[in-house]
């Protein structure tokens, strides 16, 4: 079954979210040891405000098979203002905080770490990010930055296990296979519960906020946040 499952991860997905909403972008640097560019979504500043980033690993060429075939299969387009195509390959996210709601930094310098693995279950724990992980930031107010760091608390709590299944079938199952998959029965997989604790908490443009979480890719939720024209 596993076989034919990620046999399946090379049907080419095409996503129906509308991308139109567009996103100012800024360059800035590191975040918790992630030497390497990001883009920052940017809004109005406001008095108390912090951020959270979104960290999408892009698996090397000589990562382990199943990493490179989840970032290939699940491959989403990018367009530069040159016109230049672009792929966003990713196998992997993560939230990452750098304080806690009470501003406090964590034992050097690391991050707190909210996602899920294969060999996991959901976790929210201190990390550190090596230079495969590319951030996106967003600026949220300190009482949303609260309620979802207590959420995700919560959640790691819950000892969610690994959905083997819907993560190899998201980009290919029907949706009455995957919609009835609740995380406490079958569990949940990385970009699947990012998605929907931050659509919870309506953080994000509207790409993200229309995105059905069952379908969601790393992938794909990086070109939701990125894309400036859709």
């Amino acid at each position: 079954m596993d076989r034919v499952l990620e046999t399946s991860f090379l049907v080419k997905h095409k996503q129906r979210t509308n991308m139109g909403m567009i996103m100012q972008k800024s360059f800035e640097t590191s975040t918790c040891g992630a030497n390497l560019d990001h883009w920052t979504m940017k809004r109005g500043k406001r008095k108390e405000e912090k951020f959270i980033d979104l960290m999408f690993y892009k698996p090397l060429d000589t990562d382990v098979f199943l990493n490179r075939i989840v970032a290939y299969a699940t491959k989403e387009k990018e367009y530069r203002e040159t016109g230049e195509v672009l792929y966003a390959e990713f196998a992997h996210v993560e939230i990452s905080f750098k304080v806690t709601p009470k501003n406090e930094e964590f034992e050097e310098k690391m991050c707190m770490g909210f996602s899920i693995t294969q060999k996991s279950n959901v976790f929210f724990k201190l990390r550190t990010w090596r230079p495969e992980y590319k951030p996106i930031r967003i600026n949220v107010s300190d009482s949303i930055y609260e309620k979802l760091y207590q959420t995700c608390t919560l959640l790691a709590m819950q000892k969610i296990k690994f959905d083997k299944f819907a993560m190899y079938s998201a980009i290919v199952a029907p949706p009455m296979i995957l919609q009835n998959r609740d995380r406490q029965t079958y569990g949940t997989y990385c970009s699947k519960i990012i998605t929907e604790v931050l659509q919870q908490y309506k953080i994000g443009p509207k790409p993200l906020l229309d995105l059905t979480p069952y379908t969601s890719t790393p992938s794909l939720l990086y070109k939701c946040l990125k894309n400036q024209d859709g």
